[in-house]
């Protein structure tokens, strides 16, 4: 148990982490997040009798059980941090009382995951803890016989399990030590999402049996098809496409904010020229797109907010590339390799 809890802290060396203000609010009502944003980062620097009494008032706004977990994960990602010392001298936080895991204030993904376990299950909300393996490492140690070198939640919102990853949700390793590094991404994976970036040997939920991922499948799976599957691209077509192909190259996506672009329709995968490909992509942040092949710059057609084009790719590298209103420079949005 001790190579994982130090894993959980490895595994997240290197991680490529996109900035996602708000995964929630770009599914549900903008404003009630934005509202529920400012009632917790009030409660979070109110001086209060303790955490208790903080829970209490941070969940006083909640309307449903998507709030209430959502205002728990956002607690849990700002209070606690990584840290390998830490880990060490907690290990095992089921020994420990929430009170006491409350002023370490940090620790391995264990923590994380049973401070996010008992706090959810005071809030009335059906909670699971999950040992498995994620993208970005091996197995460190097993447990009931399962590979393991990650713990994470899983949450049931109107009667459906969604994944919930606190520890990810925090920040990462970097070479400074801990990065806190917010984001929404890793609240309420979807089935289809959760698949890329997470395995269950036991499947307590399903998902493996549902999608058709083993063990072997998963491990083939690019680590960044969770960030890609996060600016639109289709999760199903991802995991048939490495299914296909044991060599697989996934588009390259880059370190942009989720609302900048939204993928409705683009190859998942390498190209290949002589054959014809769409693209289709929903921005209101650019003004223009253009696919970009050593010198040739082809602008895709706008609609509204929707730019699309046809085109017949040539060998090489190939980059879907945009330009914001004033200004003259074009930040990579999409990345492929032409064979």
């Amino acid at each position: 148990m001790a190579h994982l809890l130090i894993h959980c802290l490895q595994c997240l060396l290197g991680l490529f982490i996109f900035l996602f203000p708000c995964v929630v609010c770009a599914e549900g009502d903008v404003s009630r997040y934005s509202h529920l944003d400012k009632h917790f980062q009030h409660t979070l620097v109110t001086q209060t009798g303790g955490w208790k009494l903080k829970l209490n008032s941070l969940l006083s706004l909640a309307s449903t059980d998507e709030e209430k977990a959502w205002l728990i994960y956002r607690w849990v990602t700002y209070h606690f941090k990584h840290d390998s010392g830490l880990a060490s001298k907690i290990g095992d936080p089921a020994r420990h009382s929430l009170e006491r895991l409350h002023a370490f204030g940090g620790g391995s993904c264990a923590v994380y995951a049973n401070v996010t376990h008992r706090l959810m299950q005071m809030a009335g909300l059906e909670v699971k803890t999950i040992y498995g393996l994620v993208k970005g490492g091996p197995a460190t140690s097993r447990r009931n016989g399962k590979s393991v070198n990650h713990v994470w939640n899983a949450v049931k919102v109107k009667g459906v399990w969604k994944v919930v990853d606190s520890t990810w949700g925090a920040g990462f390793i970097g070479r400074q030590g801990f990065q806190p590094q917010h984001s929404d991404l890793f609240f309420l994976l979807t089935p289809e999402r959760a698949i890329l970036s997470h395995f269950d040997e036991a499947d307590e939920l399903g998902y493996q049996q549902a999608f058709g991922v083993n063990q072997l499948l998963f491990a083939r799976l690019p680590e960044d098809a969770l960030y890609a599957a996060a600016v639109g691209l289709n999760p199903t077509l991802i995991v048939d496409a490495v299914r296909r192909a044991s060599n697989m190259s996934l588009v390259s996506t880059f370190d942009l904010h989720a609302d900048v672009f939204r993928v409705l329709s683009v190859p998942v995968n390498r190209l290949l020229d002589r054959k014809t490909q769409s693209f289709v992509i929903e921005s209101e942040v650019f003004e223009e797109l253009m696919i970009v092949q050593g010198r040739s710059w082809l602008p895709l057609k706008k609609s509204g907010k929707v730019h699309s084009l046809t085109l017949l790719p040539s060998q090489g590298e190939l980059l879907v590339m945009g330009r914001r209103p004033k200004e003259y420079e074009f930040e990579a949005l999409l990345g492929y390799q032409v064979k």
